[in-house]
């Protein structure tokens, strides 16, 4: 037998055995389950960061939102 023959063989043998590691951890992160969606939404989050330009506009749009009323207890009672 051709010695770069088995060699191009047992590549190719590495090559799937890569493919198929990398194909049954994909499968594992993809079966992982949330209790709710809540978790589900923080996981996400902590997989895929905010950009940047993105999250510019989302504090840009908390600053312009009005200040919330004191409670009516905090009236009644006179605290600050």
């Amino acid at each position: 037998m051709n010695p770069e023959f088995s060699k191009l063989k047992h590549e190719e043998r590495t090559d799937s055995e890569a493919e198929l590691k990398s194909d049954q951890e994909s499968q594992q992160q993809a079966k992982q389950e949330f209790a709710g969606v809540d978790e589900m939404l923080r996981f996400d989050s902590q997989q895929n960061p905010v950009p940047a330009e993105v999250a510019e506009r989302l504090n840009r749009s908390i600053a312009a939102e009005p200040k919330p009323e004191r409670s009516w207890l905090k009236k009644l009672l006179g605290s600050k």
